[in-house]
């Protein structure tokens, strides 16, 4: 590929570098959110994709996803007259994939407007990125997809170099969707190839707004709502977990370590869907705990709750252990409307109790307490926090107290 200036250039220098992605770069990315638009099928002479666009500047992306079709036939001419204005603004930091109205004559427009840095060396239309910690694919629907293909076999191999699951494929034609332009079944060895590598599909090509129930762990997202001729989705599929017809609007996504937001903002600004993917990210991230009170060592006369913070944490849950005396041990068990107590157990019990939890969505940090409404009783404690990081492993952290003389 290759790279323009601006942030467009600096992302696609990293598509092919693993290392990248345990950069300090990276790890910097862990701390804010990055903001990616999405949208398709609204390169026409319908005024609606001047509201579209004055969305998205609203809220300036770091991408800008265009899923697809310049009306009506994708020629040069109509890529400046329908495309340039209004996204052309967005040009350096939008990543393209090809729809089937500019196909036929993608030399003269598609590929001459986006240039070689959106095609393979061979002339396939697909590549890769990463941002904000993710792995973003764009794939081209309007190709070879078939097992065995050039394209199924660059994306096993691009695959490959990212064993989580935090990564978004976006093409024109949706694998799924609830219509009026349905399934595209001879996606199905592409899609296959991402279940368990990816949560997230995104795809235009239909002129309304879906977002299907997870289909083996990936949540399909069809936006094609531009402005040309907007259609309504069969809300009556069962596979619908929201949807929107005749509607004008973008799809905003906020990208964070080890999740994304979601909301579809229609172009007068209201969100019609809204909610968060979680995934398993592609390097380790150690999830760390910080315990506030008590702290390790110390002694303390009473002790009612047990309080601390977690970083890069999905899951918090205590092993509280009381040493009664030199080889017998009890453990803390109940929650969930059972009252906290102890109960006999072997000195090495991994049994455990959920703390009360919290954080904010797309933060890395996020607070843990646990009450014991009647204190902890006198005796030498062993406190194990066990944390499920966002890399899906499970790190532990051991802290020993005292309650009483």
């Amino acid at each position: 590929m290759v790279a323009r200036a601006g942030r467009l250039g600096a992302a696609l220098a990293v598509v092919c570098c693993w290392a990248a992605l345990t950069s300090a770069a990276a790890l910097a990315q862990t701390e804010t959110a990055t903001t990616v638009w999405a949208v398709g099928d609204g390169a026409g002479p319908e005024p609606a994709r001047f509201d579209v666009a004055s969305l998205v500047a609203g809220d300036p992306p770091a991408a800008f996803l265009y899923l697809g079709d310049v009306y009506e036939r994708g020629t040069a001419d109509e890529f400046r007259a329908w495309y340039e204005n209004p996204f052309g603004r967005f040009r350096d930091f939008t990543y393209p994939t090809p729809g089937n109205h500019e196909w036929e004559q993608r030399a003269e427009g598609y590929d001459a407007y986006w240039g070689s840095r959106v095609r393979q060396a061979d002339g396939g239309h697909w590549y890769s990125f990463d941002l904000g910690g993710w792995h973003l694919i764009s794939l081209s629907s309007m190709e070879r997809g078939d097992q065995g293909s050039p394209q199924e076999a660059w994306l096993r191999q691009d695959l490959a170099r990212y064993p989580g699951t935090c990564t978004i494929v976006f093409t024109h034609y949706p694998r799924f969707s609830a219509g009026p332009q349905y399934n595209t079944p001879r996606l199905e060895p592409l899609f296959a190839a991402t279940a368990g590598r990816a949560v997230a599909w995104l795809a235009g090509h239909a002129h309304n707004y879906q977002r299907l129930l997870p289909i083996r762990g990936i949540t399909q997202f069809v936006v094609g709502t531009g402005g040309h001729e907007p259609s309504s989705p069969d809300l009556r599929d069962p596979r619908v977990a929201a949807g929107a017809g005749n509607v004008i609007g973008a799809l905003r996504l906020r990208l964070a370590v080890g999740e994304a937001s979601y909301e579809f903002v229609r172009a007068d600004g209201e969100v019609l869907d809204s909610g968060v993917l979680e995934c398993r990210t592609h390097r380790p991230l150690r999830a760390t705990a910080e315990l506030l009170r008590p702290r390790y060592g110390e002694r303390y006369e009473r002790l009612r709750e047990l309080v601390g913070e977690a970083r890069f944490a999905r899951r918090v849950s205590l092993t509280l252990v009381r040493r009664l005396d030199a080889r017998r041990c009890a453990v803390l068990v109940g929650g969930e409307g059972e009252p906290m107590r102890f109960r006999a157990a072997p000195c090495s019990t991994q049994r455990h109790v959920s703390p009360a939890y919290t954080r904010a969505p797309l933060a890395a940090t996020g607070s843990f307490r646990l009450r014991v409404p009647s204190g902890l009783p006198t005796g030498g404690y062993r406190l194990t926090i066990a944390l499920r990081s966002f890399d899906g492993r499970l790190y532990r952290r051991v802290v020993r107290f005292r309650v009483g003389p």
